[in-house]
Order: structure tokens, then sequence, then C-alpha cells
């Protein structure tokens, strides 16, 4: 066969390669392409196997190669000298193979000097902020809690026991363990949700990246590829993260009905202190983990293979600060993983007007109903036929090893707030359901919810099977059923969740699935996922960057690599928390229009 005959992959040890030579090393990855050569049969066997989508690339070889400079007869003529070495010597094994023709493409050299990069070498502005920004809030941290417990600060300086108090570990700790919502009753369970959400993007995002890397067994993962519930796993990797936006949505809704009585309800004011809300909320810790990955990120890097792995925070990091990096430099991103951020805010401005003018204009709530269902109708299923693009994320392998964010899916319809609009609004008009039935004993009898349950789940569970039949490759002309499908889909995953939240939140006496989502545990780990969120692609992206040698894929690798990830981003999310997301939202969150209504 031919998977059998050819190695994607083939490295030397580059961690024997430094300990041989240390000083006198030059380490080369380079492509080699074989030509065309229609008369073979070798090759047309080789081109064959190739195109299926969801196999590697037998026409490409990638190399790593270690070479003594000493061996380098001019040193001004280094790289070419290597170059012609690595060439000659791979078309060489490649005529011997399939007497086939090829060329050679170096991609990356990383010399003895590059290799030993001092990392606390300060290089920038950015560098120093970071270390300032570092340094201030772990004393802030230790002085607050010593202080904390001393109480001689508060006789002193009494305006400072604020600050004190917002920054002690002693007063923080024990606020993990509080509820998040102690205003809505029968919501208990959110806590649960966004708990497992979480974490599955997280194992997700932890064990992707794999196959990106050099690996020794492509032809046995090419199996797994082809097996056809791996289209349903990619259906349901693609579309977890719309639960944070049925999510937001639904609390969005909540909260603003809750004081929808206050004077200043349809004001701009009101308008701005939601806004300034929610960004006492998120920017602390986003704009520290920003400043992060502009400055020390990029030097957490060891040997050849992470150079694979590119962020743009150095040059794109503005985007993220004015939550536009979905549409800004998509595909040059700062933190991949941010563009969720983006989208997010943008419906949350969109939604907090809605509400507005729903609660400011009763009589016209209903043709506002109707324009966020059709809004969520039509608008993914318009973009994916004018744009010409897939239903769904499908797994084409090409895409996947150079970036999903190649993908014309990804960039047009995946990370766009308006193709994510209708989940949001989704979880709104479930937000409005509950507050309208939330004191009503009979709520789950009224709104029929076990048949809602049923028929919700039963077309939930055949959308997301019916990816099973859809095509392996991009289709050349626009379709209407893939462009019907793919927004039906994508319904799916925000219909039956506000099903299931209403469902659990009503359910008398509650299931057992609400009694476990309201574990305390789940409640402890959702007052970190925000920051969960923030570093994940830091703490992904940084162990494979430390990768110096081909892999195995096999479950020992995948279990090793998530709990290494896991275990990493549960304790930095933690700190992250506990040291600057919660003591800032402690300190300026109090203007909190919601909370002022609740005092009152």
């Amino acid at each position: 066969m031919i998977e059998a005959l050819w190695d994607v992959y083939e490295y030397d040890e580059f961690d024997e390669c430094r300990r041989l030579y240390r000083d006198d090393f030059m380490f080369c990855t380079a492509n080699l392409y074989l030509y065309p050569k229609p008369s073979s049969i070798i090759w047309n066997k080789i081109q064959e196997y190739s195109q299926h989508p969801r196999h590697y690339d037998r026409r490409t070889k990638e190399v790593g190669q270690c070479f003594p400079i000493s061996l380098m007869p001019h040193n001004d003529m280094q790289y070419k000298n290597i170059s012609n070495i690595m060439e000659a010597h791979l078309s060489e094994d490649a005529w011997q193979k399939y007497k086939l023709n090829s060329s050679v493409e170096v991609m990356e050299c990383l010399s003895t000097i590059q290799s030993n990069i001092d990392f606390w070498r300060i290089n920038g502005v950015a560098d120093v902020l970071f270390i300032c920004c570092f340094i201030a809030i772990i004393l802030m941290v230790l002085l607050a809690t010593a202080q904390d417990k001393i109480k001689s600060f508060y006789i002193l300086i009494p305006a400072a026991s604020s600050v004190v108090k917002a920054f002690s570990l002693a007063h923080n700790i024990p606020k993990l363990m509080q509820r998040n919502r102690k205003s809505m009753p029968k919501l208990d369970h959110l806590d649960g949700i966004r708990t497992i959400v979480t974490m599955i993007i997280l194992l997700s995002h932890s064990s992707i990246p794999l196959i990106k890397m050099p690996l020794q067994n492509v032809a046995q993962i090419e199996m797994q590829f082809d097996n056809p519930l791996f289209s349903v796993a990619m259906a349901v990797n693609t579309y977890m993260v719309q639960l944070f936006f049925v999510l937001g949505g639904f609390l969005l809704a909540v909260t603003i009905l809750d004081h929808k009585h206050t004077n200043k309800i349809g004001t701009l004011q009101f308008l701005w202190m939601r806004i300034k809300h929610r960004l006492i909320r998120i920017l602390p810790p986003y704009l520290f983990v920003i400043l992060f990955h502009a400055s020390w990120y990029p030097k957490l890097i060891d040997g050849p293979i992470g150079y694979r792995f590119k962020d743009y925070c150095v040059k794109n990091w503005w985007t993220n600060i004015l939550f536009l990096n979905n549409y800004i430099h998509p595909k040059e991103p700062c933190i991949q993983f941010a563009w969720y951020l983006g989208a997010d805010f943008q419906l949350y401005l969109i939604g907090t007007i809605l509400m507005i003018l729903i609660i400011r204009n009763p009589n016209q709530a209903k043709i506002i109903y109707i324009t966020m269902v059709l809004f969520a109708l039509s608008i993914p299923a318009i973009t994916i036929y004018v744009n010409k693009t897939d239903a769904t994320v499908i797994f084409i392998l090409r895409y996947i090893l150079q970036e999903i964010r190649t993908l014309p899916y990804y960039i047009k319809v995946y990370i766009p707030f308006e193709t994510n609009a209708g989940n949001y609004f989704f979880g709104m008009l479930a937000g409005n359901v509950y507050f309208i039935y939330k004191n009503n004993d009979m709520a789950f009898e009224r709104l029929n919810l076990n048949m809602l349950f049923l028929s919700g789940g039963g077309f939930f569970v055949m959308m997301n099977f019916l990816t099973i039949l859809l095509p392996e490759d991009h289709l050349v002309c626009p379709s209407i059923v893939l462009a019907i499908f793919g927004t039906l889909l994508k319904c799916a995953w925000g219909v039956f969740p506000s099903i299931l939240i209403l469902y659990l939140a009503f359910k008398n006496p509650p299931s057992r699935l609400s009694s476990i989502l309201c574990h305390p545990l789940f409640g402890f780990l959702s007052k970190f996922s925000f920051t969960i969120y923030l570093v994940q692609y830091g703490v992904v992206y940084t162990v494979y960057r430390h990768v110096t040698y081909t892999l195995m894929y096999n479950s020992f690798t995948i279990l090793y690599f998530t709990v290494l990830i896991t275990s990493i981003t549960l304790s930095i999310a933690f700190l992250l928390h506990t040291c600057l997301e919660l003591p800032l939202h402690s300190l300026f969150g109090r203007n909190d229009p919601g909370q002022r209504h609740k005092q009152q």
C-alpha cells in the first residue's frame, strides 16, 4: 500500500544532535515535493491516495536533519550548502524508491545560537511592562493577605481596607465556594453546564494539535479519520462553543428583566453601565493574557517543530482589545480561541439593546421575538450559500495541517457574530420564558417541557448524526440543501440547550441530572471558567512548542498531553482568577446596575 511505502515525516533526534555537537550544529527542516509523472503507475497511485481529503499528502515529505557546522566549508554559504546537501540526499532517496524526480524546500534552520536564546533576555517595552504587572499583582496579593490578618492597615489608612479585602486570599478563597446566583432561583445547574462545556473544550483543544505534529504512525490515524462517526465527533467539537452563546443570551435576558422597573432601563446611562460592568469583568485578565502573548510567549519554544504554531499578538494585539478580532486579521489572530470573546461582546451589545427595546415597548415584543427567530434561521443559510462554503466544519486534513482558520467556513460562518447570533437569541428567548414563569409552580406543565425536551432532543441527535452523509470535500457549486442543513444544525445547538435549561429549572422534583449539575465542585470550577478559556491557548501551544521529537499517535500520548495541559491550565486559571479577576471585579464592579437595583 502507498501509505506503507512513504513516510510523511522523517526527523533526526534534535536532542541527540544538540547533545553530540553542542556548539557546532545546525538543525534544518525541509519539505520534499515529488514531481508529477503521469506515465508512472506509482505516481498515479500516490496521486489518487493523496487527493482524499482525510489522507496525508504522500506527494510531500517533511524532513528534519542535523548538520555539524564544521562540515560546512564556508560560513557565509552554510544555508546554501545545507540546502544542496538535503536536496541531493532526499532526491536520491525518492528516485531509488519511486523513480520520480523531486525538489526540496528548506523551511527552517535552527543553529546553536538560536537554540540557546536566553528566555530571560528583555527585548522591549512589552517585556518590561509584563514583568512590572506580574510583580505588582504578586506583591499586592501577598501584602493584602498579610495586612488582612494583621488588621493594622485599616487603622492607618481606612480607605485602603477595600483594596486589602479585594486582594486578600483570605477573603477571595472562600468566595469560590459561594453560589453565583443567589437572586436567581432554580438556576444553579447553569454552573454545571458551563463547567462541563469548558472542560470539554479544554480537552478537545489539548488533543487536536497532535494531528499537526510529526507522527510516526500516520497510516493508523488515517484509519480513525475514515470512521463514519468521526463526522459526528467533528460536529460536537465544532458547536460545543455554541452553548456559551446560549448561556450568555439566557443570563443577559434574566439579569436585565430582573430590574426592568428601574427608571433608567431605557437610557444611554443604563446601556453604558452595562457595558462598563462587562468590561470591568473581562478586560483585566484579558489584557494581562494579551500582554503575555505579545511579550514573553514567543520565547517559549524549543526545537524546530514548534515553529509550526504561530501567534500574532506582537502585531495584532489591538484587534482583541477592540473586540474586533473575529473580523480584523482573522487569519493572523492574536490568541486564536479569543475570536469567541469578540463575537460574545458584540452579541452582548446587540442583546442588551434588544432587551431594552422589549422592555420599553412591550407591545412590539412579539415582533422582536419573531425577527430574532427569523434571523437565526436565515443568516447562516444565506452566508453558507453566498460564500459557497460547507454546511459545517468538515474534516479536510490539508486545512488542519495548516491552520483551521484557513478553512473558508471558519472565516465566513464560524467566527462572525451575525452567524452566531441565532443561538444567542435562542438563549435570550429562553431567559424571557424563565422570567415569566419563574414563580409559577405549574410552569413545567404549562410549557409542556416533557414534549419539548423529547422533540428537541430527537431533533438535536438527528441533525448531528446526519453529518455522516455530508460530502467529504468542498463542492464546486453552492448548494441550497447544504445551506439549509447547515443552519438547522447550528440552530439545533441553540434550541435544545435552551429547552434543557428550562427543563432543569422547572422540573419538580429536580431530576438526577440537575442534582449532579448543582454539585459544589461544578460551582467551584465555574468561577474561573473564563480564565480557563483565556489561558488554555497559551498553555496548549507552549507544551507542543517544546516537543522536539516525532510522536506516536495512540491513547497513551493523547492521555499524557491532555492530563499535562489540563493540570497546568487549571492551576494558572485559578491563580489568575483569585489574584486578578476577582480582586478587580470586587473593587470596580460594585456599581453594576443590577447590584444597585437589588440593594434598593
